[in-house]
């Protein structure tokens, strides 16, 4: 990771896109002190995520449930580098290590579960994707259902940052996580963004749509706020506490076609029966499941 010293603003770009996944040679460096890590031979470059770090997203998303209590579970999507949606055959996902390999099989929309493993996170284990990490990347994907195509819910969001945040503080040295610490004065960087400042700064998160927008309006009860666009993306504050969890975020999409699946794929999740292995335990630390 390239980290630009001393300037806030580039800085918590590592809360935005979080820290580079994983890719192979990282994790050649890694096997001279960590045992158990994944070899991949069957494609140069993958699109890789550590286990640990998805695990600590997981132990997130169920830490801050109240944020987003109709999403049912976590879920990951697999998207082209720009945030696109796949072309072609679906990749194929699976969490890897040296003597076991659990395959997590992809929606429609590219859309995927990661379940608890002790034998992963001893193993210190891999998310991987058969595609070269230039092509695809993996983001997290929290989403109430009954939305509209349009609409985003500021309590989702919220929730998708803290669970990307935790992502990417598991995979960035303690070095990288005590500088963003100290430069926003606080552990908790999403709370950070939180809108306009005194000073005439503009704190906002950036979120991404799926088709490229011509205006964003944020929403809760009669107020109402116009929110920043650029291309596919809008901007929110949400570190400002004034705006409610149920708040509503109103896209319009430019003259290309708003993306026609967003809504059934919600409804679609909603009812998805989310899968539930048999839990093990270790002293002193949170259940997870053995493959």
């Amino acid at each position: 990771m390239n980290m630009r010293p001393l300037h806030a603003a580039l800085v918590l770009a590592l809360a935005s896109s979080l820290a580079p996944p994983c890719t192979a040679g990282a994790t050649q460096e890694k096997e001279k002190e960590e045992p158990g890590t994944v070899h991949i031979n069957a494609v140069k470059d993958p699109e890789m995520r550590a286990y640990r770090a998805i695990a600590a997203g997981l132990d997130t998303f169920d830490a801050q449930h109240a944020l987003a209590p109709n999403v049912p579970q976590l879920r990951f999507q697999a998207e082209g580098p720009d945030g696109e949606a796949l072309e072609g055959e679906r990749p194929l996902a699976r969490i890897a290590a040296d003597d076991f390999s659990i395959p997590l099989p992809l929606d429609e929309q590219a859309r995927f579960s990661v379940p608890r493993s002790q034998a992963a996170w001893d193993a210190r284990a891999e998310l991987i994707l058969n595609r070269k990490k230039d092509d695809v990347r993996v983001e997290t994907w929290v989403r109430s259902p009954g939305l509209a195509d349009n609409q985003y819910r500021m309590g989702d969001i919220r929730l998708d940052c803290r669970v990307k945040v935790a992502i990417g503080k598991a995979e960035i040295p303690f070095w990288a996580v005590g500088l963003v610490n100290g430069l926003l004065l606080t552990t908790d960087w999403c709370s950070w963004f939180k809108g306009e400042t005194p000073k005439g700064g503009n704190r906002t998160w950036s979120r991404r749509a799926h088709a490229k927008l011509s205006a964003a309006t944020l929403r809760d009860g009669e107020r109402s706020l116009a929110l920043r666009v650029s291309g596919k993306s809008f901007r929110i504050p949400i570190g400002d506490t004034s705006w409610s969890n149920d708040a509503l975020i109103e896209v319009t999409y430019a003259k290309e076609a708003a993306p026609a699946k967003e809504a059934a794929a919600s409804a679609a999740d909603a009812t998805a029966p989310a899968t539930a292995p048999a839990v093990t335990r270790t002293a002193g630390e949170t259940p997870r499941t053995a493959p």
